[in-house]
This record gives structure tokens, C-alpha cells and sequence, in this order.
């Protein structure tokens, strides 16, 4: 049985979906968002220095999101969608036993932690492995520990992990990290960071917790010293999309991402993508929002203007 039928449902409570749910709501379209971690990814990024108009954490800000999408009337679901399905009338989404549906659809799912798929990942996951700084640094306080990674956000979690930790090591498969210049140049400041250049992690040691981080030379070269001793590592090498239950529609794709217009628009018709799952160039925050608010609008037009 539908528990409720909606002019737009959205997928995901991170930036991107609930930057669409207010402006649905501003625009007059009755909506539903269903997601099971309010705030996403953002929540997770520690101290936000570069979203306009805001300084505090990420945690913050998603707060104020979900404040003004409630108070334009978005009716919040938690929980996972189990399954997805299209229909004449739209899209019906299964959470649990019940049941949702939608004349159009936004999917802001964004993305998971992609895994180093290395002996003793799995083994000491929550156990030393760690997928975020933010979340788990202060439980090595005083500790020795690897980033692994050379984007920004492994630049960022490395600064964020040498405020708590003795050491921070980072190692990295090729000869310069990509992370922004001035996260790169506080990384560099640190005394307490250490950059393994054009290294990568073959194998993560311990027993009953993590002991240590096992390299090797990404370019064929000799190490000096392969094996780190470290009480933890933070795995920051990208994420996936998350898709799964787009399986069976015909949506066109690239490089694992749903390919989108400028303003959202996938190859189903009345489904629109937004954030770190189109095939936008840049993963941010502020990017996402945007996605969000463009979606709800191509939406908008759809359902009331049939555009």
C-alpha cells in the first residue's frame, strides 16, 4: 500500500537533496525526502571554509538545510530505499513495508567510500581502518597514523588528524598531491605531516587492532623503509555513486555516473540527478547545492509547466 503520493520525491538528505526540497517546497510542489543520515557526506568534512556565508562545520550547515526544508513543508522519511520502481504515474520507492510515491524524482544519493581492496581491510575496519577523519581522529589522540590518498579531502584529513595526532603520515601512488593550493600549503606547514610520494598501501598489519601499513613503490622503485608503523589509517581515495537501485531503468551513463543537462535532466523522463552521482566536473558542497536547486526547478517545470 502507498503511504503517500507526492508531486516529487527525493532521494538523499545531503546538500543536494535537501537544497531541492526547499525550493520545491518554495515552489509549491508537495514533497517527500527520503534518506537515512541527514546531512550526507557534508557532515563528515570537519571545518567548511569555502561555502559562501557560512563558517562552522558541515554538520552546521546541514542543520540550517534541513531547518529551512521543513519549514516549506518537505515531509522527511528515514531510511534506506529498498527498491525503486517506475509507474504510470511516476516512481513508487519501497522503504521498509511501506510505500512512496512520486510524479517526478530526484536522485541526490551521492556516492560511498571507494575501499583499497588490500589484505587487512576488511579485517580492521573499525578496528585502526577508518574511512573518516572527521568522525574516528580522536580516537587516536597522541597516536601514529596514515592518510592515504592525494586529493583535498585527504589533504584535509591529514591537517585535521596532526591538531590530535603525534604523526600523520600520507602516502600517496603518484608525484604531486591535487588538492587545493592552500590545502597543500598547510599540509607542507605541518610539522607533524609526512608526504610518501609515488607509494601505495599493499597490506594493513595487526592483530587484534592495527599495527601497521605496508607499502610499496608505485613507480618500481626500491623503498627504504616499507613498512610504517602506525596505529590507523584513514582510507580518502574517492568514492563511487551510489546507483544500485537504478538498475533495470534506462539511464544513460559515464564512467559509472548518470550523465545530466544543465539542469538535471537524466534520459528518464520525470527523473533528474543532483550531486556526487551526475556526471557533474566538481564534488562540493556548494556544487551539489546548486544540482539540488536546479533539479527542483526542471522538476517544477515539468509537473506544472509540462516542460
Amino acid at each position: 500500500m502507498v503511504k503517500g503520493i507526492y508531486d516529487l520525491m527525493i532521494l538523499g538528505t545531503g546538500a543536494a537533496g535537501m537544497a531541492a526540497a526547499i525550493y520545491a517546497g518554495r515552489y509549491g510542489l508537495k514533497t517527500v525526502i527520503i534518506g537515512k543520515m541527514l546531512g550526507g557526506a557534508t557532515n563528515y568534512r570537519g571545518p567548511i571554509e569555502n561555502y559562501p556565508g557560512h563558517i562552522g562545520t558541515g554538520q552546521a550547515l546541514m542543520e540550517t538545510f534541513e531547518k529551512q526544508a521543513k519549514e516549506f513543508g518537505a515531509v522527511f522519511v528515514a531510511g534506506n530505499v529498498d527498491k525503486l520502481a517506475k509507474a504510470k504515474s511516476g516512481f513508487i520507492a519501497s522503504v521498509g513495508d511501506k510505500k512512496y510515491e512520486g510524479k517526478a524524482l530526484i536522485t541526490a544519493l551521492g556516492s560511498e567510500h571507494r575501499k583499497l581492496g588490500i589484505q587487512g581491510e576488511a579485517e580492521f575496519a573499525g578496528k585502526g581502518v577508518s574511512y573518516c577523519a572527521t568522525c574516528d581522529g580522536n580516537f587516536f589522540k597522541g597516536k601514529i597514523v596514515s592518510v592515504i590518498g592525494g586529493s583535498d579531502a585527504a589533504a584535509k584529513a591529514a591537517i585535521y588528524l596532526s591538531d590530535i595526532c603525534k604523526k600523520v603520515y600520507i602516502s600517496y601512488r603518484k608525484e604531486k598531491m591535487r588538492a587545493e593550493p592552500i590545502n597543500l600549503q598547510k599540509v607542507v606547514e605541518r610539522k607533524n605531516i609526512e608526504i610518501i610520494y609515488n607509494t601505495k598501501p599493499v597490506e594493513i598489519i595487526g592483530d587484534t587492532k592495527v599495527t601497521g601499513l605496508k607499502l610499496e613503490s608505485s613507480v618500481g622503485k626500491k623503498l627504504a623503509n616499507d613498512t610504517l608503523a602506525v596505529d590507523g589509517v584513514f582510507v580518502e581515495i574517492g568514492s563511487t555513486p551510489i546507483i544500485e537501485i537504478f538498475k533495470g531503468f534506462d539511464l544513460k551513463m559515464e564512467g559509472g555516473y548518470i550523465i545530466v543537462d544543465k539542469v538535471g535532466r537524466t534520459s528518464v523522463k520525470g527523473l533528474y540527478a543532483a550531486g556526487d552521482a551526475a556526471n557533474n566536473p566538481f564534488k562540493q558542497t556548494i556544487t551539489a547545492t546548486a544540482d539540488g536547486v536546479l533539479a527542483a526547478k526542471a522538476a517544477y517545470d515539468f509537473l506544472k509547466l509540462d516542460k
